[in-house]
Formats: structure tokens, C-alpha cells, sequence
């Protein structure tokens, strides 16, 4: 197994945990970066490892600094199934529309004074339809059920009290005859 930090490492923001695990890859969240505009969007657009290549995603919670760039992560090719409590689904998919009128709406800002400069013009990170098509790929699970999201791996959501529908994210592990919980 390995574990690489994405996101949320040294920082508070832009959630992003990829495990290796039996020849497959699963993703913990898939937040936004949040910080100076300049940083950030060059941050978020770009992923250090490809997302098609990613087996599955799961979320746990609908904030968007945990769920926030999953519209650019399939945008970029992720289509496997994106894991999260029913709640999580119903307030991800509304949170993630709304940062994708978000993003439209700071692009045309930003564009406008880049047009008065002669400077290039910036694309948003996403768009509300991007939003539309990562909802798309929601799998809501009930809190205490275990679900298999890549071969070798149960998962759990336990109730965390955070927001509505968020949970703590428990994985037992069987990977070359070793059983590890996470």
C-alpha cells in the first residue's frame, strides 16, 4: 500500500489522499486548494497524477475544500463511480454547481481586465455543466454499510457530526495477505 498526500498536507485546504492498494488507486476527497486567486487556479486546474487512472473516489463530506474539484478531476477523464453518504450526494451536487457559477463568474472578471491589459484570456476551472456531469457519477451509501470500491478494500462510512452527511472514512485492507484497517 502507499499513501500519497495531494492536498491538505501543511495546508488546511484541498483535501486530495491517493491509495495504492493491490494495483489499484482510490482518492479521499478531491477538494479545492483555497488561497490567492493567482495560486490557486494554476493549483487546482493541474493534478500531479492523472485522473484516469484513478478506480474510485470517496468523499467524505460535501464541503469544497474536500469535494470542490471533482468537477475539473472528471473533466480531465475521471469516470469511475465517486462513493458518498446521501447526504454528501444531495449537498455536493448543489455545493459544486454553485462553485461552477462561481468559477464562470470570477473567469469574465478576470478576462475583462486581462482584455484591457492584452493579456491571454483564462478558461474557469469548471462549469456548471462540469458540475453536472461529476454528480452524475455519485454512489450514495448508507452510513455503517460496507461497499467494496477497488478489489482488496471494504469501506465504511461512520457518522462524523461534522456537516450533514459527513463521516470519517474507515477502509480495512487485504493487500498481499496483510489485513490493515485505515
Amino acid at each position: 500500500m502507499r499513501l500519497n498526500f495531494h492536498g491538505a498536507a501543511h495546508t488546511v485546504t484541498g483535501s486530495q489522499h491517493l491509495l495504492e492498494i493491490n494495483g489499484h488507486r482510490l482518492l479521499l476527497d478531491c477538494g479545492l486548494y483555497q488561497g490567492q486567486r493567482s495560486e490557486t487556479y494554476i493549483r487546482n486546474l493541474n493534478f500531479i497524477y492523472d485522473p484516469r487512472t484513478v478506480d474510485a473516489v470517496i468523499l467524505s463530506h460535501a464541503h469544497i475544500d474536500h469535494c470542490g474539484n471533482l468537477p475539473n478531476f472528471v473533466k480531465k477523464g475521471y469516470e469511475g463511480p465517486i462513493y458518498a453518504t446521501s447526504a454528501t450526494v444531495d449537498l455536493g451536487t448543489i455545493m459544486m454547481a454553485d462553485s461552477g457559477r462561481i468559477q464562470e463568474s470570477d473567469t469574465a472578471f478576470v478576462n475583462k481586465k486581462h482584455l484591457a491589459r492584452g493579456e491571454e484570456l483564462i478558461e474557469p476551472l469548471y462549469t456548471e455543466i462540469d458540475a453536472q456531469h461529476a454528480a452524475e457519477l455519485f454512489h450514495g451509501v448508507d452510513y455503517d454499510h460496507p461497499f467494496e470500491p477497488v478489489p482488496g478494500v471494504t469501506a465504511r462510512f461512520i457518522e462524523a457530526g461534522h456537516i450533514l452527511g459527513s463521516a470519517a472514512i474507515s477502509l480495512e485492507i487485504e493487500e498481499k495477505g496483510r489485513k490493515i484497517r485505515f
